[in-house]
C-alpha cells in the first residue's frame, strides 16, 4: 500500500540538457560537436532523454538561441541572477515547477541509454536527487535526476553565494548509484579530449558491428 502511495506522489520526469556554457577550452560550442553519431551532441542527448521524459528542454545562452540546431529545439534562458548549472536547473523549475528534472551536461559523451535507465530505475523520489558516485568518491551533479524538493535547497544555497550542485548532493539525502565504468561520466572539455572520445566511441561502434 505504501509503495503504491509513493508511486502516485512521484513527480513527472522532464529532461534538461545543460548546453549554455562558454566552451572556452574547447574553442567551439560543445553542443555542435559530433561524437560519431552523425548528428550534433545536443540533438543526440535530446533524443536520448526523450525516451525517459515527458518533455526535454535545452538550457542555452543568448547567443545559441538563434543558431541551428538550437533554433528548432525548446530552449530555456537562465531566469535567475545566478550562473552555472544551478541557474539552468532553477530556470527549468521556473518553467515546470512540479517536475523532477533528469539533467545531463552537454560535455558527457559517454553516457548512453543504459546510463539513463539506471538513473530512472534507481530513483528514490523521497530524496533530493538520485545520482552516480564517481570511483574517485565524488557525486556527479550533472548526470542526475533532481527531485522538486531540491529546488528550495538550491535556491537558498544560490542566494547565499554558493553555486555548487555537488555540495547539495553531498549534504543529501541522495540516492546513490555506481557508474557501470569509470569512463561513463567522463567530461570532455578540450579538442584533444574530444578527438580521443571520438576514437573510443568509433571503436566501440566497430566492436558492436563486428559481433552482429
Amino acid at each position: 500500500m505504501n509503495g503504491s502511495e509513493n508511486a502516485c506522489q512521484e513527480a513527472p520526469i522532464h529532461g534538461l540538457v545543460l548546453a549554455g556554457g562558454s566552451s572556452v577550452r574547447m574553442g567551439q560550442d560543445k553542443g555542435l560537436l559530433d561524437y560519431h553519431h552523425g548528428i550534433p551532441q545536443v540533438l543526440w542527448l535530446t533524443r536520448l532523454l526523450e525516451g525517459f521524459c515527458k518533455s526535454v528542454y535545452i538550457s542555452v545562452n543568448s547567443r545559441q538561441r538563434e543558431v541551428d540546431p538550437y533554433v528548432g529545439l525548446p530552449t530555456l534562458l537562465d531566469q535567475t541572477p545566478y550562473q552555472g548549472p544551478a541557474a539552468g536547473l532553477l530556470s527549468a523549475w521556473e518553467e515546470i515547477p512540479n517536475a523532477a528534472w533528469l539533467v545531463v551536461a552537454i560535455d558527457l559523451p559517454f553516457i548512453n541509454q543504459a546510463t539513463l535507465e539506471r538513473l530512472v530505475a534507481g530513483r528514490l523520489p523521497d530524496c533530493l536527487a538520485t545520482a552516480f558516485r564517481h570511483p574517485v568518491g565524488v557525486l556527479e551533479p550533472v548526470c542526475t535526476l533532481w527531485e522538486p524538493a531540491a529546488r528550495v535547497v538550491i535556491t537558498e544555497q544560490s542566494v547565499a553565494g554558493e553555486r555548487s550542485l555537488r555540495r547539495v548532493l553531498e549534504a543529501g539525502p541522495v540516492g546513490e548509484l555506481t557508474p557501470s565504468t569509470p569512463r561513463e561520466l567522463r567530461s570532455v572539455n578540450t579538442p584533444n579530449e574530444y578527438q580521443k572520445a571520438v576514437a573510443i566511441l568509433a571503436a566501440g561502434s566497430s566492436d558492436t558491428n563486428s559481433t552482429r
